[in-house]
């Protein structure tokens, strides 16, 4: 058998990028404020931390193929509320490095512990969009001991049944699993990486072959029988790209959790005008 290669190799990030690329000039590193990188042994991870100090901490965990400029309109009002907010991108979006390794739960939880290891987070609120649902599912699931009162649930994946290879040939990934988005800024910056990070489309193949969107059931189950935390689940009723009836799968395996449906809403509900906004009240009035 080989010997493993030690660091990682990766491939690089939007860091390499000139300042006045398009995609750069569309998200900043400057985007948020306080910002920072840590090493890992998977590559410099892009993390930022908004807010009081003593304000209850909440991880905002972003999906797919959209970094953390996602939460550009929840992240601030958390803060005006009193909440210390972490952001970071996943690998080989935005400004994280790019491992040359299967993107499966494993990964994605890992780069979450180490990184509240790194900025001595003894626990913190979880809050997971789209496939970064998954991610809090897994990452809640195992190490229960690093969440404080709570997850929330954004459109979350982890049970889909993906179209069969024959049905998405020749197609991108992601398009083909964002087939009918209709938020421009997603699909700019998802193309506009695409086209500038080398390592981006292998990781989202990687992801969606590695059992992050598909293969948490586990997750859910474990969280369904947890009686020390506190779940909520946000989906739209009209959601192209993570059908409803994935958050009923997640209730039906969390009966604990609350269920929110949002009649007509798509997939981006962080950014989709009218439904944000009260989406975010109620995930502050849930972690109050």
């Amino acid at each position: 058998m080989a010997a493993p290669v030690f660091p990682t190799l990766v491939k690089p990030s939007m860091e390499t990028l000139p300042e006045s690329s398009p995609l750069r000039q569309m998200f900043p590193e400057t985007f948020y404020s306080n910002g920072n990188y840590y090493s890992s042994p998977f590559g410099r991870v892009k993390y930022w931390i908004l807010g009081p100090a003593d304000g209850k901490k909440i991880v905002l965990i972003h999906g797919i193929s959209t970094p953390s400029f996602g939460f550009k309109n929840v992240a601030p009002e958390l803060v005006k509320n009193g909440f210390q907010v972490l952001l970071y991108d996943l690998y080989a979006r935005g400004y994280s490095e790019a491992p040359q390794v299967s993107y499966d739960p494993n990964l994605y939880i890992t780069q979450l512990a180490l990184l509240l290891q790194y900025i001595h987070w003894s626990n913190v609120n979880v809050v997971g969009m789209s496939m970064g649902g998954a991610v809090a599912a897994a990452f809640s699931a195992m190490f229960p001991h690093l969440v404080d009162e709570g997850v929330v649930f954004l459109a979350a994946a982890g049970m889909m049944v993906l179209p069969k290879p024959k049905q998405i040939q020749n197609q991108d990934p992601v398009a083909a699993l964002n087939a009918q988005s209709t938020i421009d800024v997603t699909n700019q910056i998802r193309d506009l990486q695409t086209a500038n990070l080398p390592g981006y489309q292998e990781a989202i193949t990687s992801s969606l072959k590695g059992g992050i969107i598909t293969g948490v059931h586990w997750a859910y189950e474990t969280l369904g029988k947890t009686t020390d935390k506190r779940f909520l689940i946000f989906h739209g009723t009209a959601d192209p790209t993570v059908p409803y009836g994935e958050a009923l799968k997640i209730k039906e395996l969390i009966p604990q959790a609350e269920l929110v449906s949002i009649t007509g809403a798509g997939h981006a509900l962080v950014i989709e005008e009218g439904v944000w906004e009260d989406m975010t009240k109620k995930i502050i009035t849930f972690f109050a």
